[in-house]
């Protein structure tokens, strides 16, 4: 890949050899920039570009300028509508520039793919420079890397336009800084490979030991009580705001790690959860996705258009998890009932509309806004309805979505539309269902084209896990806890906090894919993901305080999402969290059950 190097400060003289960048100063000042402009001299103006958790085939996709949570316009529904995004960093044709640093991502480095000439190249960096996060601009032919991030705008909650307040570094006359760069450039078939080799070298400059895995009976204690006290509503087990949400964050799936390891009331509850949710089903035979005090609401944020919305990832979840109760107990006849309907509405849609698409009208089975792949969790429920019905339409609808998936998005490199409030921002959640849907359809069929397909999706969804252990700023609560980040997962490009754990799962279909393919690196993948979570629970031996004016201390159990690497909450968001109990409960809950006391994972992780 044919390209020139320029390099450049404001105050010196800058090398670059033996894969790092120096910059001997000239004089003291208080604001030292150097940095590195690649120029590709043979640009493809469809040039696949990846800033890992960040910018997915540089984002491209129609923007629509609104407030969070962003929702379709009448005019954007449809069967197989274009791709929409918020105001994020992206090419676009307001601007065809992304502006990030090194804390919006989960690796440092860049990526460029020419579909054309089959040629690609990858400049892996650390993550900071004299206590600053790095910069990364992207435009048409051009690659710059800041030391320390230049910005001209920075990004918040679906605004990519405010004004920079980045600044230099101090630096003494004759200083002399050095930054470690690393470019590599290679012959690339396809975009697979080019995410295959991303999978391999991600640890090549940036990495660090995973966190220590503290799992302990006394912690399931805590996570127990916690759920006993404040997330049982009544009637099911939610979050602690008690309003039932189908899959997704949790609805109908932390009751399963109850039922099969918690204590006798906790048994109960799950049960009364499951009949909770298969009492609640549509007219068209799915879960409705959300009740609050008895009412039931839909996930269209009270659009008049988007009326009886559901989010088909959170009922996918919750058919898929439903199959995992029944391996636990005897089903109910109501149980069994309410799964079939479901499956067979997850049929009719996909044999109508060739897709689950992203939101559907729960009442009527008509699609609202197809395409994406928010449905790559009914794949996997589909294969465990054949497993337990026996039907083979069940299964001939799942393989048919997901080949369709696969070379849709995946083969693509790209996955979005997991998420209920980010439109089709690329995310991590559905790069994992289809990772957990491809497993699936190998067990049932021995079938080796979805172990391949599975290893694709699992180099991709790679991209959104970090791989070292963040620096934080002075004073901030991660870095008083002295929290690494290893192992933690960004949850997708418009929402930009990594967090603790898949959203939602315990990963064990990683493991399964490490014992059909012996890759002991997705072992190590999982073992760092696994590692990370404990270190985010609330106890009150090892409290976590929000970022609240008085701060405020979570309660014990209580996980926030946040693990704020990006100020795209501002300088006070980083190393911060919100007052708030997260879905990373349920997934920490997960782990347990599927994980740490799954003998064979966890003696093949080395976690006891």
């Amino acid at each position: 890949m044919k390209h020139i190097l320029s390099l450049y400060s404001n105050n010196g003289t800058v090398s670059y050899a033996d894969y790092q960048i120096t910059l001997k100063c000239r004089d003291k000042c208080k604001d030292t920039r150097f940095g590195i402009t690649v120029s590709l001299t043979e640009w493809e103006n469809d040039a696949y570009v990846l800033l890992p958790a960040c910018a997915y085939d540089a984002n491209r996709m129609k923007k629509s300028f609104c407030s969070y949570p962003p929702t379709y316009e009448v005019c954007e529904l449809g069967d197989n509508p274009a791709p929409v995004i918020s105001d994020i960093p992206a090419f676009s044709t307001e601007n065809e520039e992304i502006q990030v640093t090194s804390g919006d991502m989960s690796v440092p480095c860049v990526g460029i793919y020419y579909k054309e000439k089959k040629q690609a190249m990858y400049i892996f960096c650390k993550q900071e420079c004299k206590g600053k996060n790095i910069g990364f601009s992207v435009k048409s032919g051009q690659i710059g890397i800041q030391f320390p991030a230049a910005r001209t705008t920075e990004y918040r909650m679906c605004r990519s336009s405010i004004p920079s307040t980045d600044t230099g570094f101090e630096s003494e006359a004759d200083e002399v800084v050095c930054a470690p760069l690393l470019i590599k450039e290679f012959n690339c078939a396809s975009i697979t490979e080019f995410f295959e080799y991303f999978f391999s070298n991600r640890k090549i400059l940036c990495s660090t030991p995973a966190p220590c895995a503290d799992y302990s009976d006394k912690l399931w204690s805590v996570m127990e009580s916690h759920m006993n006290e404040d997330n049982y509503s009544g009637e099911y087990y939610a979050e602690t705001n008690k309003k039932w949400q189908c899959g997704w964050v949790g609805g109908g799936m932390s009751s399963l790690p109850l039922l099969k390891h918690g204590c006798g009331l906790s048994k109960e509850r799950a049960i009364q959860t499951i009949d909770f949710m298969t009492s609640h089903v549509s007219k068209a035979g799915f879960f409705y996705p959300m009740i609050d005090k008895g009412e039931i609401k839909d996930d269209g944020f009270n659009k008049p258009h988007m009326k009886n919305a559901m989010l088909t990832r959170k009922v996918g979840d919750g058919l898929y998890f439903l199959f995992k109760h029944f391996d636990v107990i005897p089903p109910r006849e109501k149980w069994v009932k309410a799964a079939r309907l479901c499956a067979d509405a997850f049929v009719r849609l996909y044999e109508k509309y060739g897709s689950f698409g992203q939101f559907v009208n729960a009442e009527t089975g008509e699609m609202l806004f197809g395409g994406t792949t928010s449905g790559a969790s009914v794949i996997s429920a589909l294969v465990r309805a054949y497993q337990f019905f026996g039907e083979k339409k069940y299964l001939s609808v799942s393989a048919s979505a997901c080949e369709k998936y696969y070379r849709d998005f995946v083969a693509k490199g790209i996955t979005y539309g997991g998420p209920g409030e980010a439109l089709c921002a690329p995310d991590s959640e559905s790069s994992y269902a289809m990772i957990e849907g491809c497993v699936l359809l190998y067990e049932a069929t021995k079938d080796d084209k979805w172990l391949k397909y599975a290893k694709d999706s699992l180099h991709l969804f790679s991209s959104w896990v970090m791989t070292y252990a963040h620096r934080f700023p002075d004073g901030c609560e991660f870095a008083r806890l002295n929290i690494n980040t290893v192992g933690s997962i960004f949850a997708n490009a418009q929402n930009k906090h990594s967090a603790p754990g898949i959203c939602t799962s315990s990963g064990d279909a990683i493991y399964k894919l490490y014992k059909y393919t012996k890759n002991k690196k997705y072992l190590e993948l999982l073992r760092d993901i696994v590692s990370f979570i404990p270190q985010c629970v609330s106890t009150e031996e090892r409290p976590i305080y929000s970022w609240d004016t008085p701060q405020k201390k979570l309660p014990q159990g209580w996980i926030c999402e946040r693990v704020n690497t990006s100020d795209w909450e501002g300088q006070r968001g980083l190393g911060g969290v919100f007052y708030g109990s997260c879905w990373c409960e349920t997934t920490l809950l997960l782990t347990f059950s599927e994980i740490i006391w799954n003998d064979e994972i966890s003696n093949a992780l080395k976690l006891k």
